[in-house]
């Protein structure tokens, strides 16, 4: 399936939904997982299912229709006897979008299209979007390695007239 689901998750169901009143419709996919499925814990170990909690990701919409992942998370208990949410891979943890929504915002942003203009395109809040360029942005700066920089070029110049002054680096 185009959601590249892997053993043991599977697409249990799949709803959609028409409201030509409100001129909405929805795109509904309850993902799942195998009876007896096991998880690895941090250590790698194959860890037994203690319990579920309900979560539900935006994903691409489907042509007209807005789509939405939701699933009972499987929570496991680990080795040392903690119970720990399993992460899903196709949403990065505590990210109410899948990771292909995530890309197709970055990858509009990237082309030079203002923030408002792609949370209108991809129907959610402005702020949403800036929450997932910051969060992959702040990962970027983290990785990236400025340590054999050793001469920095800065230059000041007018934005307007006026005295509003732009620094570049």
């Amino acid at each position: 399936m185009a959601l590249g689901l892997q053993s043991p998750w599977k697409v249990e169901e799949i709803i959609f939904s028409n409201d030509n009143i409100l001129e909405q419709n929805e795109l509904h996919l309850q993902i799942g997982f195998e009876p007896g499925a096991r998880f690895a814990d941090e250590s790698g170990v194959l860890c037994p299912v203690h319990d579920t909690v309900d979560r539900q990701w935006q994903h691409l919409s489907f042509f007209e229709h807005s789509c939405y992942l939701h699933c009972s998370v499987p929570r496991i208990t680990t080795t040392d006897g903690k119970v720990r949410t399993v992460e899903v891979p196709w949403a990065r943890p505590g990210s109410g979008f899948t990771l292909l929504f995530e890309a197709m915002a970055l990858a509009l942003i990237e082309r030079e299209m203002p923030v408002n203009r792609v949370a209108e395109m991809l129907k959610v809040n402005p702020q949403r979007i800036w929450t997932i360029f910051n969060h992959w942005i702040g990962k970027a700066k983290i990785a990236d390695d400025v340590s054999s920089i050793t001469q920095l070029g800065i230059d000041e110049t007018s934005s307007k007239k006026g005295h509003k002054y732009v620094t570049l680096g």
